[in-house]
């Protein structure tokens, strides 16, 4: 088996090849392939702004809770939708990401789910619900 040469590389790195090797990919038969390492390394890259050091910010004007508050926000966001997709995954199986995907419109499940604990709690109960049927 060939040595993993990726295994080594910071999440910045792994970010920047896999978006190189996702361009390589896009247009040939892999595509599909390309899309799952296009939505990979956006994962990767929001991972990577939310680790971002905040020390830097407190140089100038700012206290501790102003500074690390996108950083708390990011990492909670990050948590609902781990959360939602996993709980959708358990409920609706290969449906999980149909009843996702229409995600971006006011209202939806996602939208509801990554905005607030309260807006996740409150799909989750709507998962429950379709659970039972």
């Amino acid at each position: 088996m060939a040595k993993n040469p990726y295994i080594h590389q910071t999440r910045s790195e792994l970010f920047d090849s896999a978006q190189r090797r996702a361009g390589n990919l896009l247009d040939g038969p892999h595509s599909d392939t390309a899309h799952l390492l296009l939505a990979m390394s956006m994962q990767l890259h929001d991972a990577k702004m939310a680790m971002r050091n905040p020390q830097g910010q407190l140089k100038g004007a700012g206290t501790l809770a102003e500074c690390y508050a996108a950083r708390i926000e990011l990492l909670q966001r990050n948590a609902r939708y781990e959360v939602l997709l996993d709980a959708a995954d358990v409920v609706l199986g290969g449906k999980a990401a149909a009843w996702l995907s229409p995600g971006y419109y006011t209202g939806s499940p996602y939208e509801r789910g990554i905005a607030s604990d309260a807006g996740l709690l409150e799909v989750l109960g709507e998962l429950e619900a379709l659970r039972k049927r």
